[in-house]
């Protein structure tokens, strides 16, 4: 190879190693950049890490919430025989356990204490805007796998949500403490 051949070659060698390196940084760069979808007032991470820990008095609450998973949706229900509305299946657990909790959803909203969303932790009560007025609003018993259990509508059963999907994310209305 010539002379000049040779320093062409490093020349080129050169400037592409530092094309390479400029778009290494670009993309690792708008990679870092990139966020999920986290509404407003809402810390994915934090409302992770306040979830995993069970208070005693939420754990048999939950156990006892996961225990009617299955039971069929009745609105104005509050029995696992006939079926339960959100509310009356909160009302349900609650009072197996002693503790009296208002019978609707706007009632229990106004119950207890109020809770951020990144201070919600198992045991809470989450509540929805799913629609307007007072028969839009819906809520659930929050659990220590960042999720909820609730009864959800008419021809579904009781489950246990994710607290992060998105439905139900862009929906959240408060929090309430009972316990």
């Amino acid at each position: 190879m010539s002379r000049i051949s040779a320093q062409r070659h490093k020349h080129h060698t050169g400037i592409f190693s530092t094309a390479c390196l400029m778009l290494v940084l670009l993309l690792a760069g708008g990679c870092a950049a990139q966020k999920k979808y986290t509404p407003p007032g809402a810390h994915q991470a934090e409302v992770s890490t306040a979830s995993r820990t069970v208070p005693t008095k939420a754990a048999p609450i939950i156990r006892t919430a996961r225990s009617l998973i299955g039971a069929p949706y009745k609105w104005g229900g509050t029995s696992p025989s006939t079926g339960f509305d959100c509310s009356g299946f909160v009302y349900f657990v609650f009072r197996q356990h002693g503790i009296r909790i208002p019978r609707l959803s706007w009632q229990q909203f106004g119950w207890g204490q109020t809770v951020k969303y990144t201070d919600i932790r198992p045991g809470d009560l989450i509540f929805y805007q799913v629609d307007k007025g007072k028969k839009g609003l819906h809520v659930g018993i929050v659990t220590d796998r960042r999720t909820f259990v609730h009864s959800p509508s008419s021809g579904k059963r009781v489950m246990e949500s994710p607290l992060l999907n998105s439905y139900w994310h862009k929906r959240f209305l408060g929090a309430r403490r009972v316990l």
